[in-house]
């Protein structure tokens, strides 16, 4: 009697079993899962109305299952693209851009040993000659400084200088690193506050730019200009906190290491979440995005005399002061989300797509010398 309900018994769960593979999988006869499936897998396999598409889909999610052969249920494998990364403040760009921009149709993989794409800026710390890897990786340069890019060394580059190059050219905007949130709200709080007393600062780091220090120099004949960083610093004290120091001020130098076409920095969008008026030297297209009436711009050597004067005229006169204040800094408030990042993906999804032999750009039997 046992031996006959134990066989009636296994005889039923093949039945269940041969019924679960003819109805659920009608065209999986190919593919060998080693996975041991759970009960709760059943119930969502039965909603999911026998499409094997669907199917497919939720266990490979589930159970990281590699495939190849799906193939011929017309499901696409993703490309797996191998990148490599050298060079500082390249992660940000590849966690922000990448992975958000790309991830929903390429695997990407990071720092591999063998790469096929290298993305270098002008903080490498590593070499970056073709012949460190077998592979000699298609070259990707993010500028992230105002140092106009090289493009024969480059395949393809990302730079915010207005130029252009067929399909080896990404112009972006440096103000895209940017958070722009709040930047106008923040001019309106400072508006209801008592107008500060305190004249200038400036936080800069490195003495590079003379032509910053000697703006500084004169407009300090007028008054002290509080300097907080590591250059000139006459507070007797290194600021642990930008924007905090420089909210106790009228004004703020916000003027770039150099003069670029394109290249926007952090400073002036510092001085303006600190709620000052922003004395500005840098790049000629600023207006575009900034708002003039909200800022002082220094064009160049002949300016600083006629703007130092301004500068004083805006010092004593509360009401001039307040109506920089009272002007929103951000030509366009939605000014981020409106700058087209389709134009990004599709310019990094146009490098990938690509046979890699057919994605160089450069001259790459000329770079294979030892010069």
């Amino acid at each position: 009697m046992i031996k006959k309900f134990t066989f009636l018994l296994n005889l039923s769960f093949l039945c269940l079993n041969f019924i679960f593979i003819l109805f659920i999988f009608p065209s999986y006869n190919s593919i060998n899962i080693q996975i041991s499936f759970k009960y709760s897998d059943f119930e969502i396999i039965n909603n999911l109305k026998k499409s094997f598409k669907d199917i497919s889909n939720y266990l490979n999610n589930k159970y990281n299952i590699n495939n190849n052969e799906i193939s011929n249920n017309n499901i696409h494998p993703k490309k797996v693209i191998k990148i490599k990364s050298i060079g500082q403040f390249n992660n940000t760009f590849i966690y922000n851009r990448l992975i958000d921009k790309l991830d929903d149709e390429f695997i990407i993989k990071f720092n591999d040993p063998d790469p096929d794409y290298l993305l270098y800026n002008v903080y490498n710390n590593e070499d970056i000659n073709p012949n460190n890897t077998k592979s000699n990786p298609i070259r990707i340069a993010n500028y992230i400084e105002n140092i106009f890019p090289d493009i024969n060394y480059a395949d393809y580059v990302i730079s915010f200088y207005h130029i252009n190059y067929l399909d080896r050219y990404f112009k972006f905007s440096s103000l895209l690193r940017r958070n722009l949130s709040n930047i106008n709200t923040i001019r309106e709080e400072v508006i209801k506050n008592p107008i500060r007393k305190k004249f200038c600062s400036a936080v800069i780091s490195n003495c590079v730019s003379i032509f910053r220090l000697n703006f500084i120099t004169k407009l300090s004949n007028y008054k002290k200009v509080d300097m907080g960083g590591h250059c000139k610093n006459n507070i007797y004290k290194k600021v642990s906190n930008k924007i905090e120091f420089l909210s106790q001020y009228k004004f703020s130098i916000a003027m770039e290491n150099s003069k670029g076409d394109g290249y926007i920095s952090e400073k002036i969008i510092d001085s303006f979440k600190a709620g000052t008026i922003p004395i500005y030297y840098g790049d000629y297209t600023i207006d575009e995005f900034i708002n003039p009436k909200s800022y002082i711009l220094i064009k160049g050597d002949k300016d600083i005399e006629e703007k130092i004067e301004y500068i004083k005229k805006i010092d004593k006169d509360d009401n001039l002061y307040l109506s920089f204040l009272k002007e929103k800094p951000i030509i366009d408030s939605k000014f981020q989300n409106k700058i087209d990042q389709k134009e990004l993906k599709m310019f990094l999804k146009n490098i990938f797509n690509q046979n890699k032999n057919k994605a160089y750009r450069r001259d790459n039997s000329y770079y294979n010398f030892d010069c």
